[in-house]
């Protein structure tokens, strides 16, 4: 470990003691240790288990022919839609339902999966590129910021120590890797901007990260207005202009090819949803500093460092995941975007120098900086401090590691398998709300997805919600499913009233003899399909449940195929 000691001067008298010119800067030797440089390298170590550990439990299950979690057997929906020629955007029906967020990732696992094959192998390859590009790219920004690599490591593990804390969400099939690796990517080409097409390339950047998910929006015009009140606010117009141009094409595009559905998922449908005021506190108090507290302090002893730009782009990525947490329906992946600001600024407070490439003609900051550094404001003790922090942050982190409860057993693939097998052979349409994935396993056509039904139902607005309940309704009227299957013992969210009048449900279940730990979603909320509602006056309810539970039992099922949605 470097430290600092007296130099020999080579004209000191032979006889006296060695002299240090006046000015001139001590040089650093091997012989004595570095507390900073020390506690820097064992935050990287154990920053780099934590990317370790991460990758080998997303390796494992990333074959998993089943959902990790609840929603990503809408996501799969949503790449056949693509691939099959349909529209992303429609109007909600009972056969199908988007997410409420921009093409971008499903668009771009559709062209994995067009190469691959339908299934959630390209989904969560995906994401699991995102997040390690995520993870490169914010420690090479740390690095490049404190002239240190190991604070790059030690950043880049505090984000991946988040893993198991945040439900194992960064390789899952959803939007949430594939944003924050653009959001990132955006900060770092903004910050080191010195030419116009880099700052083309930033508007690209800061478009694609609110193609993935829209609240991006609060990054893009953040970091646009610190770029234009910096020395560099004609580069600054070329990337405003550059990312307004992307937004409004492709509003207008999809806007008018979807008839305005585009406009209701991406931009209304959640400021329809209404705020959950527990959060507002509970963000704070039990999401981010329970988590992420020793990290937060890290901030402290170096936030006067913080370039303008990577503070307003830090300070947007927290007001994302607070105005969606806010909201009914907001979740662990929601943190994503601030558990991402909050590794940044902590690796930026490890470094007691500045990069390589922060000099005193980049800008008036950085000249600030250089200045701050040269007259020993910069302590040592401060980025000593701050990697301690973030050392102990990451241990607090690592030991609630739990790889064994994030992958999925051989008992979970054959409990699914089991299912997809009755499925098919029962035949019809078949209603699996909670897990459309399984009606496409099962070469059946696929329902709306209940957890973005939900969305939709619980929205002020009478749009989309009219759309489904009409949908729903002539569909149930019509008996058009052979058999619905559901997780709870209530009737599924948005189906009439009067279902009991046209469906029944059995009393028998599926899985009959499987523990019920097995075949739940190891991400999210748990769960499993379990009920069995058949027409009324159809099929006994003894041989469809054991026909749906992969018993051979022939002529239960109905063979016609009705249409998905109406």
């Amino acid at each position: 470990m470097l430290s600092v000691s007296l130099p020999v001067t080579h004209r000191a008298d032979r006889t006296g003691p060695a002299v240090t010119p006046p000015g001139r800067p001590r040089v650093a030797s091997w012989h004595r240790w570095d507390p900073p440089r020390a506690v820097r390298l064992a935050a990287a170590l154990l920053g780099l288990a934590a990317i370790a550990t991460y990758l080998v439990t997303a390796l494992m299950r990333l074959g998993y022919p089943f959902p990790l979690e609840y929603l990503e057997s809408n996501s799969l929906v949503e790449v056949q839609q693509i691939l099959g020629g349909r529209p992303l955007y429609a109007a909600p029906t009972v056969g199908y339902v988007p997410d409420g967020y921009p093409p971008l990732y499903f668009a771009t696992s559709a062209a994995a999966a067009s190469v691959l094959g339908l299934s959630y192998l390209p989904l969560r390859l995906v994401s699991l590129v995102s997040s390690l590009a995520c993870f490169a790219v914010l420690g090479r920004l740390v690095q490049r910021e404190t002239a240190s690599a190991a604070a790059g490591m030690a950043s880049a593990g505090l984000l991946a120590g988040t893993y198991f804390v945040t439900g194992t969400w960064f390789d899952v099939a959803r939007v949430d890797s594939l944003f924050i690796a653009l959001s990132v990517a955006a900060l770092y080409a903004a910050r080191w901007m010195r030419r116009t097409r880099e700052a083309v390339v930033v508007g690209l950047l800061l478009a694609a990260a609110f193609l993935t998910k829209q609240n991006g929006l609060a990054e893009g015009v953040a970091v646009l207005i610190a770029l234009a009140a910096g020395p560099r606010r004609r580069l600054a117009g070329t990337a405003a202009l550059t990312y307004g141009a992307v937004l409004g094409i492709s509003t207008l595009a999809l806007g008018l090819a979807s008839r305005g559905w585009y406009v209701y998922y991406v931009f209304v449908l959640m400021t329809e949803h209404t705020l959950n005021h527990a959060a507002f506190g509970q963000f704070w108090t039990v999401r981010l500093l329970p988590v992420l507290g020793l990290a937060c302090c890290a901030l402290i002893p170096g936030a006067r460092r913080i370039p303008l730009v990577l503070a307003a782009g830090c300070s947007a990525l927290i007001v994302e995941s607070y105005a969606t947490l806010v909201h009914s329906g907001g979740e662990a992946n929601d943190l994503l975007p601030a558990y991402l600001a909050v590794a940044l600024l902590a690796g930026l407070a490890m470094g007691d120098q500045p990069g390589g490439l922060v000099s005193a003609a980049a800008d008036r900051l950085a000249r600030a900086r250089v200045a701050r550094w040269r007259a020993g404001q910069v302590r040592p003790w401060a980025a000593a401090a701050a990697a301690a922090l973030v050392l102990a942050q990451l241990a607090v982190l690592v030991n609630g590691f739990h790889p064994g409860r994030a992958i999925p057993t051989s008992a979970d693939r054959a409990a699914g398998w089991r299912l997809a097998a009755g499925m098919r052979a029962f035949g019809g349409a078949i209603a699996v709300p909670s897990d459309p994935g399984l009606d496409l396993l099962a070469g059946l056509p696929a329902v709306a997805h209940q957890g973005a039904t939900d969305d939709v139902l619980r929205a002020s607005g009478t749009t989309g919600t009219a759309s489904f309940r009409s949908s729903t309704a002539r569909a149930v009227a019509a008996r058009r499913f052979s058999a619905i299957v559901t997780e709870n013992a209530g009737p599924p969210g948005g189906f009439p009233r009067d279902l009991t009048r046209y469906y029944h449900r059995c009393p028998q279940t599926l899985l009959r003899g499987v523990p019920p730990a097995v075949f739940q979603a190891v991400a999210g909320p748990p769960g499993r399909p379990a009920y069995v509602w058949l027409p009324a006056r159809g099929a006994s309810c003894a041989a469809a449940v054991r026909a749906l539970d992969g018993a051979p039992t022939a002529g239960v099922g109905r063979s016609r195929s009705p249409g998905g949605s109406t």
